[in-house]
């Protein structure tokens, strides 16, 4: 089913929660909303819902516009971030639930429940109540709860949140195989920019109330279109520092230095100041001094298996890199360090939009 928004916005008062949100999510498509809290991400999920009521726009379902149906003639299933399972109820009849309210015949519901339990590993639990699940058995019996629904659209609100790392990349895992295997539309909201990118077909980045940039995961992580996209998107965090123009096609930043491809120089010349964008994997770190790099004191080793993150300082400014392997570098220490110059980022220092 497609769902689409033209020009939606929502107010809670005198504050904008949504801002003229047009956007569209393909049928079967896996669409995540990403972005800080407040943004309105969850806003926009229970206006598909019908939970909530724009102020102005539509949604429409395919060729039906929805805004005016209450939730029950909409077809759609919402996960929510607290379960929301009944607790005098067991797994069972928690996942039966829709279907019961619906007057489903008995020998259908239990072909139905013990379908979905198959599919999320609850066969051993359905007797037992919530209180008697771990975390991750109950956010499992609330996936089943929706599946057995078999609706038009899945709405799924930050319901990893409450799970423990490891539980988070296991039923993470299960979403994402699920949603291939059905193919239903699915729109996804989260904070998390790790399930955001493992998780989603296609990114939607909200800000205050407006979508910042859309686009396929690694698109927005390798072109985003704002510094507030660059910032959001990546652990650690993109390096951002005041940079220069020091002739036609060179930047400058904290002494380093690297020339600008011809297609990135236009630019340049549009902006009064700017900055530069660095991910940690860009950063090289070297033992001795180079012609293309300068040198910086070692803060932080942090050593997370493959890699190890390195903090850094220079001139006051911070630097962040990835280093593959382990590394033998001691606090206190100096390194010298370059840039990959033609995978730095470049931002219109006032506006927050790249430049090049």
């Amino acid at each position: 089913m497609r769902v689409r928004f033209d020009r939606v916005t929502k107010r809670f008062g005198a504050h904008a929660a949504l801002k003229d949100v047009t956007l569209d999510v393909e049928s079967g498509e896996f669409l995540v909303l990403l972005g800080p809290s407040g943004c309105g991400k969850t806003t926009l999920l229970r206006l598909v819902a019908g939970l909530e009521t724009a102020e102005s726009g539509s949604i429409v379902f395919g060729d039906r516009v929805v805004s005016g149906l209450p939730p029950a003639e909409r077809d759609v299933a919402m996960v929510f971030q607290n379960y929301a399972l009944y607790p005098h109820l067991t797994a069972f009849q928690n996942i039966a639930f829709p279907l019961t309210a619906r007057g489903v015949a008995a020998t259908d519901i239990r072909v139905r429940v013990a379908e979905a339990a198959e599919r999320l590993d609850l066969a051993s639990c359905l007797d037992r109540r919530p209180a008697q699940l771990s975390g991750g058995q109950q956010q499992r019996v609330a996936l089943a709860r929706a599946l057995v629904r078999n609706p038009a659209v899945y709405l799924m609100d930050e319901p990893l949140s409450n799970l423990d790392a490891q539980l988070r990349v296991h039923t993470r895992s299960d979403i994402k195989r699920l949603q291939q295997e059905l193919g239903t539309t699915t729109i996804y909201v989260t904070h998390d920019q790790e399930e955001a990118m493992t998780l989603g077909r296609r990114i939607a980045v909200l800000r205050s109330g407006a979508i910042e940039q859309i686009g396929a995961p690694l698109e927005l992580y390798r072109a985003p279109a704002t510094r507030f996209v660059a910032e959001f998107l990546g652990s650690p965090r993109i390096n951002i520092w005041p940079a220069t123009v020091s002739h036609a096609d060179a930047i400058a930043a904290l002494g380093l230095g690297w020339r600008v491809s011809p297609e990135r120089r236009a630019g340049l010349t549009r902006a009064s100041r700017i900055v530069a964008g660095v991910r940690p994997e860009h950063i090289r770190i070297e033992t001795a001094p180079s012609p293309v790099s300068v040198e910086a004191r070692v803060d932080v080793v942090e050593p997370i298996g493959n890699d190890t993150i390195v903090t850094l300082s220079r001139e006051g400014a911070r630097i962040v890199a990835r280093h593959s392997g382990e590394a033998a570098f001691d606090p206190g220490s100096s390194v010298w360090v370059a840039v990959e110059g033609d995978r730095a980022l470049l931002f219109d220092a006032d506006t927050g939009v790249r430049i090049g």
